[in-house]
């Protein structure tokens, strides 16, 4: 399956220490999967799902960008650094 790029990646500061940056909605999958500290709530499987069906075309990347960023909140994870998907460049950061 190929990647498709969201237009602003998203970095994440993870329970382990380490920043991971995800690029779009396969590398989320992945992260979500394989990463992810907290798998049952409720932003968790909406983050999965939407994921995938960016993956088939059947939602927009932003979407799921949008969902995987409920979800890192979710998980009280620190978003380091996301832009803004209105395009206007304003940057949020999100403070513990």
């Amino acid at each position: 399956m190929l990647e498709i790029p969201w237009d602003k990646p998203v970095s994440l500061n993870m329970l382990n220490g380490k920043c991971r940056t995800v690029i779009g909605p396969l590398d989320a999958v992945k992260c979500l999967q394989s990463e992810w500290p907290v798998r049952n709530g409720a932003y968790y499987g909406c983050a999965v799902r939407a994921c995938n069906a960016a993956l088939k075309h059947r939602k927009r990347p932003e979407d799921a960008r949008a969902a995987f960023l409920a979800a890192s909140r979710e998980a009280f994870l620190t978003i380091v650094a996301e832009t803004g998907q209105d395009g206007a460049g304003d940057n949020y950061r999100r403070v513990e």
